[in-house]
């Protein structure tokens, strides 16, 4: 008997963040939930935006006030002035300002960086558990033949047992029952693999992981037709890029703030003074800064993030071509799995499901011998492993897509 398993493997849109104390079933949309709940590379950006934020404030540049007494004339008895002063220094207002502006997109660009971090976990999720979905048919399709070839030696031995067929026919499918069984307990290895893959992208609790989590979707085809120029057009607001140009504008408000520099730093100072009788005087004190040695410090500093701004608008142009590479890779890589999963839908499958079922109706009848029955079988089979493996690399082909495109295409 032939039979075909169908996979559907379905993922909804992202909700709250779920408990993750008890899993029994764990689905893509569960698990793209706990990984962002859980996922440690999200959790020490979060922390690092979290120290960013506050970086905004400091980076104002306020400085605690200073406090002093001041007295003299000590051990004369005819003159000594005392005074309490309160003091306080300010940089120049625009530098405070440009600071504030760099700091705030440096705040943004670790905000865009969490956006593309969150882009490529949602597409290592779908594609671990792709692979673990993958796994999962190759165990069926390995049961599938343990079972095709159980039922070939029954049917060898029954023929050899009534003198239609040798001996030998029976032993032959008996040392292909066992292989398939080996064949078996491999694929079933490679599940346990495929499992602990997904459990560490996800960043799943190891006191959660457990063999009696079930894993219910699975693979199907699904029609997805990706237009070439509309992944290349999206190119330019991925958040990978966005971030460096984020960096940029940061790094040109630091020149700003190395420019402003030139400007003096100010400071005040309120004072309470005496001649000797009580606190009778009130008085203040203004004061600037003069940067005199602007050749060995402000210009430097300028020069300085000159050419910081300057590294990051290299490292811009570097991530723009090594994301066009990889769009244009990931659509041509799409485009060729779509072909040969439609010429396996369209001919090859069903073509081969007719094949075993003939052979297998001519070997009942004597028609048939048994090699050509294990021929027809083993291509039977190895077009439905093959077909799986198609499908699986049109996902994941596809996965690589939605990245570019920033939208889900499959496991909607």
């Amino acid at each position: 008997m032939i039979y075909t398993i169908i996979f559907v493997l379905l993922l909804p849109g992202q909700t709250a963040p779920p408990d993750s104390t008890e899993i029994t079933n764990l689905g893509i949309k569960k698990a793209l939930e706990l990984a962002y709940q859980q996922n440690p590379q999200l959790r020490q950006l979060e922390a690092r935006i979290d120290a960013q934020k506050q970086q905004e404030i400091l980076g104002l540049g306020l400085r605690d006030p200073r406090i002093s007494y001041f007295r003299e004339g000590i051990g004369d008895g005819t003159f000594s002035e005392q005074r309490w002063s309160v003091s306080q220094q300010l940089e120049f207002p625009l530098t405070s300002y440009y600071r504030l502006k760099s700091e705030q997109a440096s705040t943004n660009a670790l905000q865009l960086r969490m956006q593309g971090l969150q882009l490529q976990l949602k597409s290592d999720v779908k594609k671990a558990y792709t692979n673990l979905a993958y796994a999962l048919q190759n165990v069926r399709l390995a049961e599938e033949r343990v079972q095709l070839f159980r039922n070939l030696r029954r049917a060898a031995q029954a023929r050899a047992d009534i003198g239609e067929s040798s001996e030998i026919d029976a032993m032959q499918a008996s040392l292909q029952l066992n292989e398939a069984q080996n064949n078996l307990g491999m694929a079933k290895q490679v599940i346990m693999e495929a499992r602990y893959e997904l459990f560490q992208t996800i960043g799943l609790d190891p006191e959660v992981q457990s063999y009696g989590i079930t894993f219910p979707d699975t693979l199907q085809y699904v029609e997805v037709n990706v237009d070439q120029e509309e992944v290349l057009n999206k190119l330019p607001a991925h958040p990978k890029l966005q971030q460096i140009a984020g960096q940029q504008k940061s790094a040109r408000y630091q020149t700003k703030v190395a420019k402003s520099s030139y400007l003096p730093d100010l400071n005040f100072s309120y004072y309470r003074q005496d001649f000797g009788g009580n606190y009778d005087f009130y008085g203040f004190e203004v004061g600037i800064s003069l940067p005199l040695w602007f050749g060995a410090n402000q210009a430097r500093q300028v020069e300085q993030s000159r050419a910081v701004y300057n590294e990051i608008g290299s490292q811009y142009h570097e991530r723009e071509l090594a994301l066009k590479r990889e769009a244009e890779q990931a659509w041509h890589g799409y485009l060729n799995s779509r072909i040969n999963i439609l010429r396996f839908r369209n001919t090859i499958r069903a073509e081969s499901i007719e094949l075993v079922r003939m052979t297998q109706q001519g070997y009942r009848m004597g028609e048939l011998d048994l090699l050509t029955l294990l021929e027809a079988q083993r291509t039977y089979l190895r077009t439905q492993e093959a077909y799986y493996q198609t499908l699986r690399d049109y996902y994941l082909r596809i996965i690589e897509l939605e990245q570019y495109l920033q939208t889900d295409l499959v496991f909607k």
